[in-house]
């Protein structure tokens, strides 16, 4: 498991497929850019995305424990 207190987008992608949650790099790009996620802020291209607070916030939405990579 990764130490870092953030991810990159393409950690962030990687983890919800680990997850079987389909994603694509463009879209969370996008929907973090229009505010759309709670653990991550973007502006122009560049992303902060908070991997405690992602794992948080995918547990709650599935209910269950999600796979960490």
């Amino acid at each position: 498991m990764n130490e870092w207190p953030t991810m990159t987008l393409h950690e962030l992608a990687e983890a919800l497929r680990a997850n079987r949650i389909r994603a694509s790099e463009r879209k969370l790009g996008q929907m973090i850019l229009e505010g759309r996620f709670p653990f991550a802020i973007g502006t122009d291209g560049v992303y902060i995305i908070f991997r405690a607070a992602f794992y948080d916030w995918l547990e709650n939405m599935m209910k269950t424990k999600p796979i960490r990579i």
